[in-house]
């Protein structure tokens, strides 16, 4: 469902995005508990088009409620940085899209950990081999990439859902 997902966007390899996505759509137990905690593909598909396609802004990474819990605000940080360095240049133009080759396509670096991570989930829990309910944990838990993001923006707790993703699935 991964590969599917990522040559339906034209994207040139399965990323953990992609992995999310599949975990969502899954037919199975795994993709019944993600749907219950809000993580559903239509959801992941809305917060993954957001996130690749949005006008980037200075400090787009930075979580504004935890700044603004210690009183700092973040939009008046990005004025002042604006107005001492002048306005943040617009973003490069998207890269054209690769043509879609035949096969597999490649997995990135980050989905790749989430696949052995996995497989070592699995392991420490006497399984093996590992199932897509120690893949979909891994996944949600993973720090980089788009998958934090998407899940901050459909409210959901990524120890919550990784925990229920463990304890409630084969």
């Amino acid at each position: 469902m991964a590969q599917e997902r990522a040559r339906a966007l034209g994207h040139p390899g399965i990323g953990s995005e992609h992995l999310l996505f599949a975990v969502a759509d899954a037919p199975t137990r795994v993709g019944e508990v993600a749907r219950e905690y809000g993580l559903t593909p239509d959801g992941v598909a809305t917060q993954t088009d957001r996130l690749l396609t949005r006008p980037r802004r200075m400090f787009d990474n930075v979580d504004a409620e935890a700044l603004a819990a210690i009183g700092i605000d973040l939009d008046a940080v990005r004025e002042a940085v604006a107005a001492h360095f002048g306005p943040v240049p617009a973003p490069l133009p998207r890269r054209r899209r690769r043509p879609q080759l035949p096969g597999h396509l490649p997995i990135t670096g980050r989905a790749r950990s989430c696949l052995q991570a996995a497989v070592s989930e699995a392991g420490r829990r006497g399984v093996s081999p590992a199932g897509a309910n120690h893949l979909g944990a891994v996944v949600v838990g993973t720090n980089g990439g788009l998958v934090p993001p998407i899940l901050a923006a459909l409210g959901i707790s990524a120890p919550t859902l990784r925990a229920a993703l463990l304890e409630r699935t084969p």
